[in-house]
């Protein structure tokens, strides 16, 4: 059903008069009908998971409409006062409130002010749920409420306007506003709640006096205000009702939703979206009352398995929280999110919103950095502790469990905090801040060298650095994380996608040079305890001063997961947790990220990380021996890998005499600054006696991009089996040191 206004040139010259600016469209504007919906009550949404399986519904709450004479004397007069006092005069359009807002609106040097009417609001709700913001929009919705005023008496205007405007809290219209409230109807409204809904219909959900009680406290001190200034209300009862309190009812039970975490973040992104509507009034009315199929990246595989991972050591009341968060390093997908141990006790998820120090997490950001500038991975670098200046009035004091000079592979593996602050310094200010926004973290993070250890401006949140890690585990490409792949209508046309394609940032051999050195960190560093077996893993650990947080991130082919371990209001410790003396990236932040990845792709086929193909070497190998085909090894089949993943060893005799002078066979040449170290070295096998072993390869020095010559080793030596314990620097450091460890 339709409802027609005839717009007349009576209703456009009014309206282009209070639009100076936009008189000269006047020509441009023909007479003409206009057909405008009868909305009647909004149809709720579903949201499901990535599997169709339904997760969520939103909807209003309530819907009663109420008749004229319902409405409170004392609540029309609130609301006439606070929105529109001359709403009894205009007839439509007030030219004075229009000029009030440009003088105030120029003065303030942005809006502080509106001029639209009840009755413009009412044609804007009720009409465009979803206008543009032109200058034409507003034409037309000035005219059409000059129409609306001609059709309709004052008191049916008021009573359309509060059976649909929103009051938040999924109220929709001020009968449920009263329900939701304060348990009661609209006819039993006292003046003080009177007062306090209208104070909401600015900011529904910024003023929700369940959510914001001080906001909505502030709103309501406005709306007395306003009433004291027209002569509708003493001073004397103006502070009274200003004192009371807001007298809420318990809010109401919201419907049935799984993964709570992940679908209030679906809300805030669609919310804080201008792409799904013009202001957050109209994102939540589309959100709540559009009908819409809201169809997200959630796998409730894969969440069940971070779920049961984030309390399969411990769960207790008093325990530390876990905070998980999970991503397709291709997509950006967010297939899981664990925000906390009970939705229903706190609803601060902190997966996606807790912004916490990183720890030495930061350092892959640095190693990414430097290797983006012309390091190598065998650049060495010193890694003893240190006092440097960086401006401040104390000198940044750096402890390090790791002495002399080092590569910075090693620096990585062993997570030296002597090796990083040093490369920090030697970048310069930036280098590393940059690194890390280009792949993915958000927020103010810092251009002090502190950075490296995780001293940042702000926290990380274990999404960002998810998404971050996934860059290079996409082979330097980012894509943005995202919970929702699409939305349609009921009638399934697509009404919204996200926006923003995948974007290379970091060289695809920069990236699989940090990758395979995060490979390390995983089988002989500070991160074993996250090892998967036989399936490729890279990660790096992280642990803030005094234990305060602990981290591990990490991913395989499928997925970037960022594990946090720690304690909300960031005072206490994490020691003496079952068994573990100090909690650090290594210990349980490791482990249930093992637990985690381990379930969720069991029985999923093996894939080998992601590396540039342009950096692979094509050879013939004997596929008994495993060795590097020659003459004498007449059966051959063909391997292709990364140089350093290349047999080192010719294969021996088997039938064939040796030449009269044996020589070395030709070992494959290995990408320039790919050099393997000490510790990822060729492994030499048994001796041959018809066949030389290869000699061992000399590096070339690297240039220096600095006053700190970063050199190479003269001639790297076969891996040695690691230590069981490597000295790390990834423990807590001392307060007095400044450093974040």
């Amino acid at each position: 059903m339709t409802r027609r206004w005839k717009v007349s040139w009576l209703g456009l010259l009014l309206a282009c008069a209070l639009f100076a600016s936009a008189c000269d469209q006047l020509v441009s504007v023909e007479v003409r009908e206009v057909d405008l919906p009868e909305v009647d009550a909004f149809a709720q949404s579903f949201v499901y998971a990535a599997d169709g399986t339904q997760i969520a519904t939103f909807r209003f709450s309530h819907r009663e409409p109420v008749e004229r004479e319902d409405l409170p004397d004392h609540l029309v007069t609130a609301l006439v006062d606070a929105e529109d006092r001359r709403f009894w005069d205009h007839e439509g359009v007030d030219p004075r409130a229009v000029v009030r807002a440009f003088v105030a609106n120029r003065q303030a040097g942005e809006v502080v002010q509106g001029g639209s009417t009840l009755t413009q609001q009412l044609v804007k709700n009720r009409y465009f749920p979803d206008p543009e913001n032109t200058i034409e929009r507003k034409l037309l919705e000035a005219r059409l409420a000059w129409e609306l005023e001609q059709d309709a008496t004052k008191d049916e205007i008021l009573t359309e306007y509060l059976n649909t405007v929103y009051f938040g809290a999924g109220a929709h219209g001020i009968e449920a506003a009263a329900q939701v409230y304060f348990d009661t109807t609209t006819t039993e409204l006292t003046l003080a709640q009177s007062a306090l809904l209208v104070a909401v219909i600015r900011a529904p959900e910024a003023a929700n006096p369940f959510t914001a009680p001080d906001r909505a406290r502030a709103e309501r001190t406005r709306v007395l205000d306003a009433l004291t200034r027209n002569g509708d209300l003493s001073v004397a009862d103006r502070d009274q009702l200003d004192a009371a309190p807001l007298g809420l009812t318990e809010p109401p039970e919201a419907p049935s939703v799984q993964y709570p975490f992940f679908v209030e973040y679906v809300k805030r992104q669609l919310v804080g979206d201008e792409h799904f509507g013009v202001d957050e009034a109209h994102r939540w009315r589309r959100l709540f009352g559009g009908g819409l199929r809201i169809h997200t990246t959630i796998d409730p595989a894969v969440q069940a398995a971070a779920d049961a991972a984030s309390t399969a050591f411990w769960s207790g009341a008093e325990d530390p929280e876990v905070a998980i968060s999970v991503v397709d390093p291709a997509t950006g997908h967010i297939a899981a999110l664990v925000g906390g141990r009970d939705f229903a006790t706190s609803q601060f998820d902190l997966a996606t919103q807790g912004r916490r120090q990183p720890g030495s997490t930061f350092k892959v950001f640095a190693l990414t950095a430097a290797l983006s500038r012309g390091w190598t991975l065998d650049s060495v670098i010193e890694s003893g502790p240190g006092s440097f200046d960086v401006g401040d009035p104390e000198p940044w004091t750096v402890r390090s469990g790791t002495t002399g000079e080092i590569t910075l592979r090693e620096a990585l593996v062993r997570s030296s905090n002597g090796a990083f602050a040093r490369l920090a310094l030697e970048l310069g200010p930036g280098a590393v801040e940059n690194m890390a926004h280009s792949m993915g973290v958000r927020g103010r993070i810092g251009s002090n060298p502190s950075i490296v250890l995780g001293g940042l401006s702000e926290g990380v949140s274990p999404l960002d650095m998810a998404s971050a890690f996934g860059t290079l585990a996409n082979g330097g490409v980012h894509a943005a994380p995202t919970a929702v792949t699409h939305i349609t209508d009921a009638d399934g046309n697509v009404v919204w996608e996200p926006r923003g394609l995948p974007v290379t940032v970091v060289d695809p051999e920069t990236a699989w040079l940090v990758t395979d050195t995060m490979q390390q960190v995983v089988t002989e560093g500070t991160g074993r305890a996250a090892s998967l077996g036989e399936r490729p893993s890279a990660g790096k650990t992280g642990t803030v001063q005094e234990n305060r947080d602990a981290w591990f991130v990490g991913f395989t082919r499928e997925y970037s997961t960022a594990v946090w371990i720690g304690y909300p209001d960031r005072a206490r410790p994490l020691v003496d947790v079952h068994g573990v003396a100090a909690v650090q990236g290594g210990t349980w932040p490791a482990r249930i990220w093992q637990r985690f990845m381990s379930t969720a792709l069991e029985g999923r086929p093996i894939q080998p990380l992601r590396y540039p193909h342009e950096l692979a070497v094509t050879v013939e190998i004997d596929p008994e021996t495993g060795g590097i085909a020659t003459p004498f090894c007449p059966v051959t089949e063909t391997l292709t890998a990364l140089p350093a993943e290349l047999p080192t060893f010719s294969c021996p005799l088997h039938q064939h005499p040796p030449l009269p002078t044996p020589g070395p066979s030709a070992s494959p040449s290995t990408t320039p600054g790919t050099t393997p170290s000490p510790g990822d070295g060729p492994q030499t096998a048994p001796p041959d006696p018809g066949v030389a072993p290869p000699p061992p390869a000399t590096p070339t020095p690297a240039a220096s991009p600095t006053g700190l010559q970063p050199t190479v080793p003269a001639s790297p030596s076969p891996s040695p089996t690691p230590t069981p314990t490597p000295t790390t620097d990834d423990g807590p450091q001392a307060p007095s040191d400044n450093t974040f460890g």
